[in-house]
């Protein structure tokens, strides 16, 4: 029997459209981003750079509407290269608006869990009573929730995991470590913290943005990815691209694609990367529709 062929999954993609919602981010000063991205550019992205990747995950840019949620659920519908959405809701909301919304859109199999943007909130937003209430409703669900932590906050992973033990959390950008400046051991210890728990997996994404704009490569980033399959296992490692923002330093798909590519090739095996690339993905996220190949 023919072994079938490996999925592969972009676990974090983003589009927007800056004359339909109000962004509070990206801003004029973030240059090449301060455009519309939509499916059709990832598609044409994904062509260009020869990679294998052919599906993506939506991931929420905007913390003020549930309409981002909707817009990117429809485009899924209409673009089979988006097999999932990690949404928003207002996590702070009345008890039953809440249930209203995750009710709602759990209706949609493309509906995968919810995000919020930290770095827009007062510290300690995520502790609030309203915050973990919702958390709770994800894990009664068997959704998700994407943690955009910094190094500060990273903490907080392990907290909410040991917490709320049966809902899947998964660190986006491994927590977006400070590469340029080569801070490392105090990130690598609380990465390694939230890694003892079984409930947490960690997006390898966004971390060429997190090195040296201008002269970053591949060995820049190599340690940090190397500590996570280390600390997480190959198991518990996803792939995402971050497309668009790479762009802001000039990078391209393929060139994220590759410098993964080379920082894992010593570290695991041709199994664990197909995993990593894909198959972690949909076990994580609980992908239900059809994979384009």
């Amino acid at each position: 029997m023919a072994r079938p062929r490996p999925v592969s999954i972009d676990a974090h993609v983003h589009f927007w459209d800056l004359q339909k919602f109000k962004y509070e981010w990206p801003t004029e000063e973030d240059g090449p981003l301060f455009d519309n991205f939509y499916p059709c550019g990832y598609e044409k992205a994904l062509v260009e750079s020869g990679c294998p990747v052919r599906n993506g995950i939506f991931v929420q840019v905007v913390n003020n509407t549930v309409a981002e949620t909707d817009w990117a659920l429809d485009m899924a519908t209409r673009h089979k290269c988006i097999v999932g959405v990690v949404g928003w809701i207002d996590m702070c909301g009345s008890d039953d608006e809440v249930d209203q919304e995750l009710e709602r859109l759990s209706k949609n199999p493309l509906f995968l869990g919810l995000r919020h943007i930290l770095d827009l909130e007062e510290p300690g937003w995520i502790e609030k009573k309203e915050v973990k209430r919702t958390l709770g409703r994800l894990e009664k669900l068997n959704l998700t929730y994407d943690l955009l932590l910094r190094p500060h906050s990273l903490h907080y992973a392990t907290e909410i995991a040991q917490e709320f033990p049966d809902l899947r959390l998964i660190i986006d950008h491994i927590a977006k470590p400070k590469i340029k400046e080569g801070e490392f051991d105090s990130w690598a210890k609380d990465m390694s913290r939230a890694a003892s728990c079984p409930n947490v997996y960690v997006k390898l994404s966004g971390i060429v943005t997190e090195a040296d704009p201008t002269s970053w490569k591949p060995s820049d980033l190599k340690p940090y990815v190397q500590h996570c399959v280390k600390s997480f296992g190959a198991h518990r490692c996803i792939f995402g691209s971050d497309y668009p923002v790479f762009k802001v330093v000039g990078a391209t798909y393929k060139q994220v694609y590759n410098a993964l590519m080379e920082c894992l090739l010593d570290c695991t095996t041709d199994e664990e990367r197909g995993a990593i690339f894909g198959e972690n993905a949909v076990r994580f996220y609980q992908v239900k529709v059809p994979l384009q190949e």
